[in-house]
């Protein structure tokens, strides 16, 4: 009787000490959680800070959304936007789209370059405007942040031509774009942002991962940024998934061609801080080029640089 009271009593401590660790683990996930919660809402309190989109890219959206053959509405818009017409305009008559003509109206550029193009470089163009005219990022050289955008914009949309996408002018944005949230975080988070950029220097890595320590990854607050401004779902899924390795359960093929198209610049030179490390044959295999093409196009990116750069003078 005795030995039955006692395993009775040590089975009976045993259950309680089970159901006060569950708790615990409850209360820590639900601590975890609050602190997400939080975090999350701070994020994007801050991004409230920032600036709408100009009244042209809000007309070019909703052309995109209302009336996609809308091509006199969309010729409009761009026109009545001096800055915004320039831009386009050395776009158009860059080597990549070799035209044989010279484009000098916007009506020009939509006949070479088809509606579809235009409408796609004109928002990459005026989100890239709204977050920093004057091109000065705090902690990185902006000249090589945006000669690296532009150059992952015009190699990401050579892809996706050897690939046959039926819709090949959205990855023009999507390259163009796949950073935003580091000109978010470089607005919105100061502190945050200089000391990511002091370690990535300083400790020599890639600026991914000093954004990862301290969590405020640029492909998250990008994400929220895209999807807070309504840009394309396509051009929310490259700025969120553009550093997934191959095989995570959230990898795509957009995604994963920009994060190609981002590593291809780098290795030319293109980049900014410390190269991002990718498993690259995995990468060019999950998207479905050959290796020996991707060697063949690295040879002919000679002029890419250049035109980026001619491009942000």
């Amino acid at each position: 009787m005795s030995h039955e009271k006692i395993t009775e009593e040590k089975y009976m401590r045993q259950v309680s000490g089970s159901l006060a660790s569950a708790s615990m683990a409850i209360h820590a996930h639900e601590t975890v959680d609050l602190l997400r919660q939080r975090r999350t809402k701070e994020i994007l309190s801050r991004l409230e800070t920032l600036p709408p989109l100009p009244a042209a890219a809000q007309e070019v959206l909703s052309i995109v959304s209302d009336d996609p053959k809308d091509i006199s509405r969309l010729e409009t818009t761009i026109s009545h936007d001096p800055a915004l017409t320039a831009k386009l305009l050395r776009v158009a008559n860059c080597a990549a789209f070799a035209p044989r003509t010279p484009i000098d109206t916007v009506e020009r550029a939509i006949v070479y370059l088809g509606f579809q193009e235009v409408k796609h470089i004109a928002l990459g163009l005026c989100v890239f405007e709204t977050l920093n005219p004057g091109k000065k990022i705090a902690g990185i050289n902006g000249d090589a942040f945006y000669t690296h955008a532009i150059a992952t914009a015009f190699v990401a949309r050579m892809l996706a031509e050897e690939l046959d996408y039926e819709e090949c002018e959205p990855f023009f944005t999507c390259g163009l774009l796949h950073d935003l949230g580091r000109l978010a975080l470089a607005k919105c988070f100061r502190s945050e942002w200089k000391e990511m950029t002091r370690a990535a220097r300083e400790e020599e890595i890639p600026l991914f991962v000093a954004e990862n320590r301290l969590a405020y990854p640029h492909t998250l607050i990008g994400m929220w940024l895209a999807r807070a401004w309504k840009l394309p779902e396509i051009i929310v899924t490259a700025i969120a998934s553009h550093h997934l390795p191959v095989g995570h359960p959230k990898t795509n093929e957009t995604g994963a061609l920009i994060q190609l198209a981002d590593a291809i610049c780098h290795g030319l030179g293109m980049g900014i801080l410390a190269q991002p490390t990718i498993r690259r044959t995995q990468l060019v295999d999950y998207i479905g080029l050959s290796r020996g093409y991707i060697k063949d196009l690295e040879k002919q990116l000679g002029e890419i640089q250049g035109l980026a750069r001619g491009l942000i003078s």
